[in-house]
């Protein structure tokens, strides 16, 4: 697959070219495969479906041939004939006999013949003695209908045909005469005329489908074909299955068969598909297929020629004068191309060719860059110059402050020795360099702020600070703790009446250093609260009409340089008090952070 695309456009686009007509032919084949497996496969259903009303029909037939059957087992005139055939009362019996028989084939033609038989006589015009003894012993003792199958009649068969008769019997035993009372008297046997049975076939178009009725004996009735396409049938379909005929379909050299045997009767219905009509049926579709198929493959055809004159034939042009420049001296003019095709190649290579003219001005733009680049980094190296040399001035104020502090001393005053010590401190760390320093010296820090802030409220404010050992030696961001102090000193105690309690915390869990900032101040309402945690979720610097510019200055370097899980948490409820809760990493020191200070 890489060696093919790394082949130029036109070799890939002919290799497209012949894969569609390869697809294109063999799409054509697998829906010719397609097609003629669809027919067969709808052959069979209708052969299915065929022989199932078959099934229906013939089943209807059997109980219509049981209920003849219980109607004539209960004619006493069926019964004395049988028990003294030759009596002056057998032409009146006889007469009976025949109106009865006559009504029955005005409501079923199919009924070709009833015919009686005792081991005394026998009453027939279809079959002879000897074949009614045969079937009356074949049905020694049996007390239901029995289909004998197809059979001929011995006496037209001296004529000359070959007629054949779907036979049923059944035995005869006594019921009105208690002397005869279940004693079996002699057999009825009915034949049935197919060919004017209620049996047809379903409507159809289907002239190449033939069925046949088989007995257990192989005698056959063809319903819709002559005796050539019969045997023919019988032939193939009992060489294929090795003379049997199991309930499946199969296939032959000239047919597709078929078979199912019908209830308990002995009787299998055998339908037949003309493979080769079926052939011929699918030609016509398989013709158009290929007809639409050719049209298809012609315009796909088509359409490459144009696609390969606007896009192709363009790009490879293009690509060209590319190389071309790329093997060219620096410097040298190289007319570009004139491309016609599709509107989007034409735009590529006017957008080409204004790359080429601002390429220049590009070059000359990264130039003066570059050296406005390297005159940025001078006046860089000179700001830090400076900036070193600002640090005179921090030094000899924070000096003096100490010098202040050493008079104060010195003339019994401690109040502003305190003072002035404590505010030393607190600009000695706010100048100092780096971002981090340890948690101690940020407590430290705090504490310096505390003093003075003790020296202005006297007795009005108790401090409390419980800070775990192993938290000390945390690095912190500096300026952590002491804004938010400051924040619980100007906004929670000052305004309160009366002694002020601010109580700090500090202790390590689940890996996260927790430093908690609790005062019994005046505390906010719930809307200012809300207000408050929505501006720090966001990470807003804006101090807004209520102040806490010290709480957000924290929360957003917090998320700067921890990332969005740490920051602050503020609780508050009006006149009880506030708690402001920092949750920063408790992690090791890293070069990144700067000095420790």
């Amino acid at each position: 697959m890489r060696r093919f695309f790394e082949k130029k456009i036109m070799k890939q686009f002919r290799l497209v070219l012949c894969c569609l007509l390869a697809m294109g032919v063999i799409l054509s084949i697998l829906c010719f495969a397609v097609i003629e497996r669809l027919m067969t496969s709808n052959a069979a259903a209708y052969a299915q479906t065929t022989a199932q009303k078959f099934n229906l029909e013939v089943e209807s037939l059997f109980e219509r041939v049981d209920a003849m059957f219980n109607d004539l087992l209960f004619d006493e005139n069926i019964e004395q004939m049988m028990y003294i055939p030759f009596s002056e009362r057998t032409p009146a019996y006889l007469n009976a006999l025949h109106a009865r028989f006559s009504s029955y084939r005005l409501m079923n033609p199919a009924i070709a013949e009833i015919a009686l038989v005792t081991s005394e006589m026998s009453w027939s015009g279809y079959f002879d003695n000897a074949t009614l003894q045969q079937f009356r012993e074949e049905m020694a003792d049996v007390r239901s209908t029995v289909c004998f199958g197809l059979k001929e009649s011995p006496l037209l068969a001296r004529a000359g045909s070959d007629e054949q008769r779907l036979i049923f019997g059944h035995n005869v035993y006594g019921m009105h005469n208690n002397a005869l009372y279940g004693m079996q008297l002699g057999t009825i046997i009915l034949s049935l005329d197919l060919s004017e049975s209620s049996i047809q076939l379903p409507p159809s178009d289907r002239t190449d489908t033939y069925f046949l009725l088989m007995d257990q004996n192989g005698a056959v009735f063809p319903f819709n074909c002559d005796e050539e396409k019969c045997q023919n049938v019988l032939e193939q379909g009992l060489s294929e299955r090795d003379g049997s005929w199991p309930a499946d379909t199969f296939q032959t050299k000239d047919y597709l068969i078929y078979s199912v045997p019908l209830n308990n009767t002995g009787l299998r219905m055998v339908s037949a598909m003309d493979r080769h009509a079926l052939n011929r049926e699918v030609l016509p579709m398989v013709a158009i297929l290929s007809g639409v198929t050719a049209i298809s493959l012609i315009l796909i055809v088509f359409l490459m020629r144009l696609m390969l004159q606007s896009v192709v034939r363009p790009i490879s042009q293009l690509s060209e004068y590319i190389q071309r420049m790329r093997s060219a001296q620096p410097g040298a003019e190289i007319e570009p191309p004139k491309l016609h095709g599709c509107e989007e190649i034409v735009r590529l290579s006017h957008s080409f060719d204004t790359l080429l003219s601002e390429q220049a001005r590009l070059t000359r733009e990264l130039q003066q860059a570059t050296v406005n680049l390297y005159e940025t980094q001078l006046g860089r190296k000179q700001a830090e110059l400076e900036y070193l040399r600002s640090q005179i001035n921090p030094h000899f104020l924070y000096n003096t402050l100490e010098a202040i502090q050493g008079i104060a001393v010195e003339r019994g005053v401690p109040q502003i020795a305190d003072a002035t010590g404590a505010l030393g401190k607190l600009f000695r760390h706010s100048v100092q360099g780096g971002e981090m320093t340890l948690f101690s010296k940020e407590l430290e820090v705090t504490q310096a702020y505390l003093t003075i802030q003790k020296l202005r409220f006297s007795d009005k404010l108790n401090v409390i600070i419980s800070v775990r050992e192993n938290t000390k030696t945390i690095p912190v961001m500096k300026l952590l703790l002491q804004p938010i102090v400051e924040n619980a000193v100007y906004h929670g105690l000052e305004p309160k009446a009366g002694l002020g309690t601010l109580f700090i915390g500090a202790r390590v869990e689940n890996g996260d250093l927790l430093i908690s900032v609790y005062d019994d101040g005046v505390g906010m309402t719930p809307e200012r609260l809300e207000e408050l945690q929505k501006r720090l979720e966001h990470s807003s610097t804006a101090a807004g009409e209520n102040g806490h510019i010290g709480l957000l200055n924290v929360q957003h370097r917090i998320r700067l340089h921890y990332g969005a899980p740490y920051g602050l948490t503020v609780q508050s409820v009006l006149s009880e008090g506030t708690r402001v809760m920092i949750c920063v990493p408790a992690s090791p020191h890293r070069e990144e952070d700067g000095p420790w200070r």
